[in-house]
């Protein structure tokens, strides 16, 4: 998009340019959203077949939670090639879908599933302890949390590298092409290798119910709803913990009082994993205006795209006091890190129990830890922010 081709219900005073993914040789992910602060609190940029950006909290809590007035059916910037079955949905259809999940991500079912992702951060640590050092992303983050994905959707162990690096290219990738390849990798997958024994033997898991489910008045769900779905749970599953794994970590290599905070008094644990997730939010959504309308005396028109890039609300001084600052007492633990509203995340406590596990476990056994000498760790951004290299060398 042009500066000729700007809607014209813009106000020219209030185009930027700015891209959300584009750190443009910016070494930290977060000053590059803080930098948001010093603009108006939504502007209009033309990047991304152009949309609007909002640079405060308050704006996006109130965005996130009028589901009516704004819509879910694009939740990024540029928007997928496909709509997302679940997340993309509105109304009824999202709160039918939901309901279908909903069993999966109680609190009774996620404490069956602890005991499988304390004995899993035990085994993975186990492989590279006695090396003294590991690349965390590869050998660690990527691991854990698609793992037990692939439990609650019953997939077998040896398909994970395969969709691992799908998951990767539909949710970290700008590129359309790469994506709408991604996407039809694991359409295949699941129609091919999933659906018909499920049909042919349901089980307990997340496909059976929604092969068995009803919606929309009782309807079931589609082939295509139900290949969307699954690709929604696979890159969702990995995305959020691998990439909250890879920033805390990071962080607590740094930082040596932190980790030692938590070494000395493991009950620390829960403020300061709600802390650090605070401080390292990941998502950068998006959503859609719904019907022309006027907000804080802007005028938005039906279709308009809004950017809710929560990795600035995190560290918004007007919601904070002294943001950047990680303080394990901070009294104020409300965050958007798993959204607001009807579309805020169903799987937030599997999340925090895998990121809690994971800190009480490697804290046990690896309490000191830096990041390698000589080493630099590689931290982007995108729909979700993430690091994608952090290597860590401890004592043996």
């Amino acid at each position: 998009m042009t500066a000729s081709e700007i809607p014209s219900h813009v106000p020219a005073e209030l185009v930027r340019d700015f891209d959300f993914v584009d750190m443009r040789g910016g070494k930290d992910v977060y000053a590059h959203f803080a930098a948001l602060h010093a603009e108006p609190d939504i502007f209009y940029t033309p990047h991304h077949g152009g949309h609007w950006v909002a640079t405060r909290y308050q704006d996006m809590e109130a965005i996130l939670t009028d589901n009516i007035a704004f819509s879910s059916r694009h939740q990024t910037v540029p928007p997928m090639p496909i709509t997302l079955t679940l997340i993309e949905w509105d109304g009824e259809l999202h709160a039918d879908a939901r309901k279908v999940l909903a069993p999966f991500f109680s609190p009774k079912s996620v404490s069956n599933l602890e005991e499988v992702a304390r004995n899993l951060t035990i085994s993975l640590i186990e492989g590279f302890h006695e090396r003294g050092e590991c690349e965390f992303v590869q050998e660690f983050a990527l691991k854990m949390p698609i793992i037990i994905v692939m439990s609650l959707m019953g997939l077998p162990d040896e398909d994970t590298p395969y969709l691992m690096q799908i998951s990767e290219d539909i949710v970290r990738s700008t590129d359309p092409a790469v994506q709408a390849a991604a996407f039809q990798r694991v359409f295949d997958y699941i129609a091919h290798d999933v659906m018909p024994k499920r049909r042919a033997a349901p089980g307990n898991d997340i496909f059976s119910a929604i092969l068995g489910a009803r919606i929309a008045g009782g309807r079931p769900f589609t082939d295509e709803e139900i290949i969307s779905f699954g690709a929604v749970l696979i890159a969702a599953g990995l995305d959020t913990v691998a990439s909250t794994l890879g920033f805390l970590t990071k962080f607590l290599a740094e930082n040596a009082g932190h980790r030692h905070a938590l070494v000395e008094d493991p009950k620390l644990i829960n403020d300061a994993l709600e802390e650090m997730m605070r401080r390292f939010h990941l998502a950068n959504i998006a959503r859609v205006v719904a019907r022309d309308m006027e907000y804080k005396g802007l005028i938005f028109k039906a279709g308009d795209r809004i950017l809710i890039p929560t990795s600035a609300a995190g560290i918004d001084a007007n919601r904070y006091p002294d943001p950047f600052k990680v303080d394990f007492g901070r009294g104020d633990k409300k965050t958007l890190v798993f959204g607001r509203g009807p579309h805020q995340c169903i799987g937030s406590f599997l999340a925090r129990t895998e990121l809690r596990v994971f800190l009480q476990e490697w804290l046990k056994r690896i309490p000191d830890f830096s990041i390698k000498p000589g080493e630099t760790p590689v931290a982007v951004a995108g729909k979700a922010n993430c690091v994608r290299y952090l290597p860590i060398v401890w004592p043996v």
